[in-house]
């Protein structure tokens, strides 16, 4: 199994791997679009690196996406078959407990902040923090992952904003369950269009699973945002301009818990494009 991305010299690894052992069931995964990650970072995509990604779809038996938008473009891209897989929770785990009308009230996101997303968590947080200002700190914005040393200084002299670092899984589980709002951001800028709008984050089905409100604050054209329109989830955003995020946390702060209107949307996506057991399969029939 090869799992993209990965360094060109890998996948030159593999490809020479497979040229002396063409018998060999050769799975290619693709959790990030690999073009997006070279935009990303700034590296060359090189028609060299562009011919070992071709050949390595072309060799695989199976190939499987991490979003349907991703999975229709390289199929329309290289003319073969995709199936989508991504991370998924048991079909019946949705959570339906509140945490009544606590203060300060909690948003938290579960991930790293980088390039990936950082242009969105940034105007987030300081939408957070002129709220605060106006109402006397009443939000917390506590970030659980690890923040690029670029964009530490701009988020640390946030007062609203924790950042707790990367914790185990098992504690963020537990953390989204105290959390008033689960945050779930991808970036805006140019540079992160492509990763935008072919990937999913892993932590979606779990984010959907807690019951609680999740805000989805993403590129129009994006996968994440895609599946909320395709479920009718909210609250959603496409846009960092801070009178629209002004608007909706005064709008959020002052508003209703989750109701069970949104529950049911929720558990709609999960049992359609989540439900561990149909991803399981679907991907372990790819080693039969």
């Amino acid at each position: 199994m090869l799992v993209v991305p990965v360094s060109p010299w890998i996948l030159s690894a593999a490809l020479s791997l497979h040229k002396r052992y063409p018998k060999l069931n050769l799975v290619f995964y693709v959790m990030d679009d690999w073009e997006g990650h070279h935009e990303c970072h700034q590296l060359p995509y090189s028609r060299w690196r562009r011919r070992l990604l071709r050949e390595a779809i072309e060799r695989a038996n199976s190939r499987f996406a991490v979003s349907r938008e991703m999975a229709a473009h390289y199929e329309q891209t290289f003319g073969t078959s995709w199936t989508v897989v991504h991370n998924g929770v048991p079909k019946n785990s949705l959570t339906t407990e509140t945490n009544g009308h606590k203060k300060p009230r909690q948003v938290m996101l579960a991930g790293d902040v980088n390039v990936f997303r950082f242009d969105a968590v940034i105007a987030f947080a300081e939408a957070i923090e002129r709220y605060n200002q106006r109402r006397q700190q009443a939000i917390e914005f506590k970030v659980m992952g690890e923040v690029a040393e670029q964009h530490r200084a701009p988020l640390s002299v946030l007062k609203a904003t924790k950042v707790l670092s990367r914790r185990s899984h098992a504690e963020c589980l537990e953390a989204m369950k105290a959390a008033d709002l689960l945050y779930l951001p991808l970036a805006f800028c140019k540079r992160s269009a492509r990763i935008a709008l072919y990937s999913l984050p892993t932590k979606l089905p779990e984010y959907l699973a807690s019951g609680k409100s999740v805000f989805f604050h993403a590129p129009r054209d994006s996968a994440v945002f895609r599946v909320a329109e395709r479920y009718n989830l909210a609250p959603r955003l496409a846009t960092i301009d801070a009178h629209a995020l002004d608007a909706f946390v005064e709008q959020w702060a002052e508003g209703k818990q989750n109701g069970a209107e949104s529950l049911a949307r929720a558990q709609n996506a999960l049992v359609q494009e989540f439900d561990i057991d149909a991803l399981a399969a679907r991907f372990q029939a790819a080693f039969v």
